[in-house]
């Protein structure tokens, strides 16, 4: 049985505005996409800006796409994924949370649902895949936010009832 709808992973440069709480679309003016990827109708996309460049590409596909993707989206923080798509596309796309009633850190939950790593060279660290973009190290980075995907949609279908 296929999940309706459309997993979606962020990944982002850019620094947090602690003045402002995580709910709040400031706290991430500063952020911009490096990658936007996803998960709809079974196919697994990804985009990678490669360099400062690139960014704006990013920025385009990602409006353009996200007006025609299957809804409900779905993400695991979906502060951080929602906000930024209002900051950089002018969009307020609803999210809903794959953990369900699960609660704790992707890694966390992976890790204990007994879930693979997808082979994430940064072993779910987030940061160290912003530090890595910044270098150059794309490839990574891509293999990141896929394993980030691929866990993500694994937890929403555990959620869901559809993994045991």
């Amino acid at each position: 049985m296929r999940v309706r709808g459309t997993v979606i992973d962020l990944e982002t440069v850019g620094d947090f505005d602690g003045c402002f709480p995580p709910g709040d679309p400031r706290h991430y003016a500063d952020m911009r996409p490096t990658i936007f990827g996803y998960i709809s109708g079974g196919e697994l996309v990804q985009y990678c800006a490669e360099g400062e460049r690139d960014l704006h590409e990013v920025k385009e596909i990602m409006r353009s796409s996200l007006l025609v993707l299957e809804e409900p989206f779905f993400a695991l923080n979906t502060s951080f994924e929602g906000c930024i798509i209002e900051n950089v596309c002018g969009l307020q796309p609803f999210f809903v949370d794959v953990r369900g009633g699960i609660r704790g850190s992707k890694w966390g939950i992976r890790q204990g649902l007994g879930l693979p790593t997808y082979d994430d060279p940064f072993q779910g660290d987030g940061s160290r895949c912003m530090l890595e973009w910044r270098q150059g190290n794309y490839g990574d980075c891509m293999k990141h936010n896929r394993a980030c995907l691929l866990i993500e949609r694994d937890i929403h279908e555990y959620s869901l009832g559809l993994t045991k």
